[in-house]
């Protein structure tokens, strides 16, 4: 899921979900001259828990951007209900 530049997406690098912002930066090309590029950076993790996810933030990227708000809020929703979906499929077994 996507909203302007914060992206909540499962991190293959970290092996968790996460919340991610995006930017575009200046990159210098071999003839000197400026190029822009995407880059991205983690603004919050979803740890999965004995009683569903919690979100971890790192430093106060979070609450630099309204939209990390807005999208962390969804975020953590989702999780907790694909959680207690998962946890009722599993006591049905």
């Amino acid at each position: 899921m996507k909203f302007r530049n914060i992206e909540f997406r499962w991190g293959e690098t970290n092996k968790k979900y996460e919340l991610i912002q995006w930017y575009k930066g200046p990159q210098i090309k071999e003839t000197g001259t400026y190029e822009f590029k995407d880059y991205c950076f983690v603004v919050a993790f979803f740890d999965k828990g004995k009683e569903g996810y919690d979100m971890r933030t790192i430093s106060s990227r979070f609450f630099q951007d309204k939209d990390a708000f807005v999208v962390g809020k969804y975020a953590i929703e989702f999780l907790n209900e694909t959680f207690k979906i998962e946890k009722d499929e599993e006591e049905l077994k």
